[in-house]
């Protein structure tokens, strides 16, 4: 895991909840959502794609509720150490 967004996810109140590289931020609302996974795309966070809520279809449906607009960037694994990022 690459160190260098420890600091950054810190100061957005996420905690090292464990050794294992995750981290954990409670939110109150869809609001509150939007406005971490705003700053979480600043970063240059890639948000993961997958089955049912995944990351990306979350980023979807708070765009869609208007939460918030533009795009982000997406990663799909396509087999084990393969990925593909998009701008969605």
């Amino acid at each position: 895991m690459d160190n260098t967004l420890d600091s950054p996810l810190g100061a957005l109140g996420f905690s090292n909840a464990t050794e294992q590289a995750i981290y954990l931020l409670r939110v109150a609302d869809d609001k509150q959502k939007a406005k971490v996974f705003d700053e979480l795309r600043s970063l240059g966070v890639a948000f993961s794609a997958g089955k049912e809520w995944c990351p990306s279809e979350v980023f979807k449906y708070l765009r869609d509720e208007q939460l918030l607009s533009g795009k982000y960037l997406r990663v799909a694994w396509t087999q084990p150490g393969q990925y593909r990022l998009t701008n969605e």
